[in-house]
């Protein structure tokens, strides 16, 4: 969730920026460019090509990434600034999603709805015609008829 600039990058990784720029440009390592032409690559991005992440500076201000098992993983002095920023947006992208799950289910309901209604409407017109019915009584009837209209 979090991006880093190519700079950032490589302050947090074991490799140079040559082969990091080498990686991104041979498509093992995946990157967006933001609005300004600038390339940025998402931190769980390096960590799946590269593994664990060199940690910077220990002695500044810092925010601590830790992973599951309690290692170290990096230490990435942006994301300590932004850590308000991106729980706030973290939550409206939530309230989104919630709001576009009630919808689809909403939609949902109504498409089984139809859907169950052209069934049955289906049903009705693949049903056979009515049989005529050929006894001597219709026969009769239908002179009567004939007679009548005349």
């Amino acid at each position: 969730m979090s991006k880093l600039t190519l700079t950032e990058a490589v302050k947090v990784l074991p490799v140079s920026e040559s082969t990091l720029r080498r990686d991104m440009k041979s498509g093992k390592v995946s990157f967006e460019t933001d609005a300004k032409g600038r390339k940025q690559i998402d931190v769980s991005e390096l960590t799946r090509v590269y593994g664990q992440l060199q940690a910077s500076d220990p002695s500044n201000n810092t925010h601590q990434k830790t992973s599951m098992n309690g290692n170290e993983t990096a230490t990435l002095p942006f994301l300590a600034e932004n850590d308000g920023k991106v729980v706030t947006l973290l939550e409206a992208q939530v309230q989104d999603l919630k709001a576009q799950l009630a919808s689809a289910e909403t939609e949902k309901q109504q498409l089984l709805e139809l859907a169950n209604g052209l069934q049955k409407q289906n049903a009705v017109l693949m049903l056979p015609p009515p049989r005529e019915k050929s006894g001597w009584v219709e026969r009769l009837k239908s002179v009567f008829r004939t007679q009548a209209s005349l």
